[in-house]
C-alpha cells in the first residue's frame, strides 16, 4: 500500500518547512498579543511547532540513512481551555482574531498533511508518530477555536 519513497520525503520536507512557518507565525502572534494571556498562548504554540519540527527532521534523517526511527510517540498534554475561567482582556483583539482565524485554517492543514504522510507509510511505528502528529494538530485547532470564541464573544484570551 506504500507509495513511493520520493513521494513521502516530499511530503515530510513540506511538513518540516510548514512547521518552521507555524513557529514563526506564532512568534509573530505573540509579539501582536497585548495581553499576557495571548503572549503566553502563542509562545507555547510556537514551542510545539519547534517540537513538531524537530521531529519531522529527525524522521527524515533517519529514513535517509536507513536508520528505523525511534519511537517518538507524542505524549505532549496540552492544556485545555477551561470555559469557567474569566479571561484576560485582549485589547488588541480584531489583530488577534484574525491571527486566530489564519491559525485555525494552519492547524487544518497540517493535520491533513500528517494524516496523508501516514495512509503512504507501511511501517506501523512510523506510521503512529504521523497519526499523533496529526491528533497534535487537531488539539491545537481546539484550542485555537476556543479561544476564538472567547475573543469574539468577550474580547478576552482564557490562558493559564
Amino acid at each position: 500500500m506504500g507509495n513511493s519513497t520520493e513521494n513521502i520525503d516530499k511530503l515530510l520536507k513540506e511538513a518540516m518547512n510548514s512547521e518552521i512557518k507555524a513557529r514563526e507565525f506564532y512568534l509573530y502572534a505573540s509579539e501582536k498579543a497585548k495581553s499576557k494571556a495571548g503572549k503566553k498562548l502563542f509562545k507555547e504554540l510556537a514551542d510545539f511547532e519547534q517540537n513538531h519540527y524537530n521531529r519531522v527532521r529527525s524522521i527524515i534523517e533517519s529514513r535517509n540513512i536507513g536508520q528505523k526511527v525511534e519511537d517518538s510517540a507524542s505524549g505532549q498534554e496540552f492544556p485545555t481551555v477551561r470555559s469557567e475561567i474569566e479571561g484576560e482582556f485582549e485589547p488588541n483583539k480584531d489583530e488577534i482574531v484574525m491571527v486566530i482565524n489564519l491559525a485555525i485554517k494552519a492547524e487544518k492543514n497540517a493535520q491533513a498533511r500528517y494524516e496523508q504522510i501516514a495512509k503512504m507509510i507501511d511501517d506501523d511505528k512510523e506510521k503512529e508518530i504521523f497519526n499523533n502528529l496529526a491528533q497534535d494538530e487537531r488539539n491545537h485547532q481546539k484550542i485555537l477555536e476556543d479561544e476564538f470564541y472567547h475573543i469574539s464573544n468577550k474580547g478576552t484570551i482564557v490562558w493559564e
